[in-house]
């Protein structure tokens, strides 16, 4: 018989975080655990009200599963059993580190991939006017990546602070839906200029077709439109780049394999996170482990964080601590 325990827990963010879509201070996760044969396995997810979702309802989609988890439903069952999301997240990858627990294996051995003991990260530079954003990329200017909050606002000389304070490094600009076609048009050069690598989700997912064909000068990354493997036809020709996210995918089975067919189709890989501790991170550090572009700076945000916790410096992630999650015992 399984043991399976579920809760939440609120962690507080050092420094307001903005984004398009509003200002965060403090994050809520919601965290499985599951222990069988004296073998315990965790995970952890990140809920997001833009994807209709709740602390409460992720806890109430849990609590509703939580007798057949009880009574050993597989990892593979559990796909069916629930949507993609922040519920069948926290779940799947509280059995992904059973189940390496249980086998002497590590995840990456499971899966054919290598430890993540190596992984570049970006940290976040938030919405702010152009003078704080560009000093706040001044403290980045090591890193090689830099990710950078817009809306559609000032963006010309918001990017040109950002570079002139972070010359070397390669910058990805993250709209998150809040700009329109002619807004893409018309900066997109001026973007390129100043060290952008990449366009994330310029557009809400609905106009995604409008981007097919424009030929933009630098590669388009699809976040909040490619949630599973599913998506990814739709999206061919249009993107250049998938955001994979495990609170999206609904954990690390739908994310390996989104991972495997958008590799296949010729996109490239960025791993994504939500703001939460470095549970979450080191998850999404087994796909990240095969990606050209790694963001999983979240526990940078928030005063405090897991036992064995990650750290990132001038861009470079610690190594993950087989203790904190993931690893063979």
């Amino acid at each position: 018989m399984r043991k399976f325990n579920f809760s939440s827990e609120e962690y507080k963010m050092h420094t307001p975080f903005v984004i398009s879509r509003g200002t965060r201070t403090a994050t809520t996760v919601v965290l499985v655990e599951i222990e069988q044969d004296g073998k315990k396995g965790w995970g952890e997810s990140c809920p997001t009200p833009h994807y209709g979702e709740s602390v409460e309802s992720v806890m109430a989609q849990i609590a509703d599963i939580a007798p057949k988890m009880e009574a050993g439903l597989s990892r593979i069952d559990l796909q069916s059993a629930l949507p993609p999301g922040a519920a069948r997240n926290a779940i799947d990858c509280a059995l992904w580190d059973l189940e390496a627990k249980q086998s002497g294996k590590t995840i990456a051995q499971l899966m054919g991939h290598q430890w993540p003991d190596a992984l570049q990260s970006v940290e976040t530079i938030s919405i702010g006017t152009a003078d704080a954003m560009g000093k706040k990329a001044a403290t980045l200017a090591n890193f090689p990546t830099i990710k950078v909050k817009m809306n559609a606002e000032d963006i010309k000389n918001r990017i040109e602070a950002v570079h002139k304070n972070a010359p070397g490094a390669r910058i990805i600009v993250d709209a998150n839906e809040s700009w329109t076609l002619e807004i893409v048009k018309e900066v997109a050069e001026t973007l390129k200029e100043n060290g952008v690598v990449m366009l994330e989700q310029p557009l809400p997912p609905k106009d995604d077709e409008q981007l097919r064909g424009i030929n933009a000068p630098l590669p388009l990354g699809g976040d909040e439109s490619c949630h599973v493997a599913a998506d990814l036809e739709k999206l061919h020709g249009i993107y250049d780049v998938v955001n994979i996210k495990l609170d999206k995918t609904g954990g690390l089975t739908e994310a390996k394999k989104l991972l495997d067919q958008a590799k296949e189709m010729g996109f490239d890989i960025m791993v994504g996170c939500m703001v939460g501790t470095s549970l979450s991170m080191a998850a999404g550090m087994f796909i990240a482990s095969e990606a050209s572009f790694v963001d999983l700076d979240g526990p940078t945000m928030l005063d405090r964080d897991r036992e064995y916790a990650l750290t990132l410096k001038d861009g470079q992630m610690s190594a993950l601590d087989p203790r904190l999650y993931g690893g063979a015992s």
